[in-house]
């Protein structure tokens, strides 16, 4: 019987990659490497658009949370948990529980986490900005670099938009650019 399973420890949020390095150096100290197979912080790519540039980073998915797939059969793993520094207790179970076991997760709840995670290594980034219909912009790329105009229509699939400009100060114009082509204006 294969007694590894998906647990979700409760950290102390914007600490859990200096959390995951202190666990691993215990779990070398103690040595009880065998007792945890993985340890996951599930993140995403987003981009962002700053000065006219495409920024990409990585945004933590659940923060003050760290996935492990461990063998909590023996207790020593738990003691060993309690005494990592910013270590809160599991989820599901009230602080560090003595009186109930935690609770893993069921695999397809994992699935789901981790196929997220994998697959934002692909093209599909999230765009941390968010735009309004009606909201004006300024052009940043493109042949109408520098003319401001407003958002008319949103296609989130296609990651457009539809931006009304004006050009010769008096003909609208309907231009269809992409995220990274306009700045919010604010």
């Amino acid at each position: 019987m294969n007694a590894l399973q998906w647990y979700v420890l409760k950290v102390v949020s914007k600490q859990e990659e200096k959390i995951k390095a202190n666990l691993q150096a215990e779990l070398v100290k103690e040595n009880m490497q065998y007792a945890v197979d993985q340890i996951l912080i599930p993140y995403e790519k987003v981009y962002e658009v700053r000065d006219g540039k495409k920024h990409v980073k990585n945004r933590n998915l659940f923060p003050g949370y760290i996935l492990l797939y461990a063998d909590l059969t023996n207790g020593l793993l738990i003691q060993l948990l309690k005494s990592v520094p910013g270590a809160l207790g599991f989820l599901g179970v009230k602080g560090w529980g003595t009186a109930s076991p935690p609770v893993p997760l069921n695999q397809a709840e994992v699935d789901r986490i981790i196929g997220k995670t994998a697959g934002s290594d692909s093209v599909n980034f999230k765009l941390n900005t968010i735009f309004v219909v009606e909201e004006m912009v300024e052009i940043i790329d493109g042949p109408f670099a520098g003319f401001t105009g407003r958002v008319q229509e949103i296609f989130e699939e296609r990651k457009t938009l539809n931006v009304v400009v004006k050009i010769f100060d008096e003909r609208s114009t309907p231009v269809e650019l992409s995220y990274t082509q306009v700045k919010k204006l604010f």
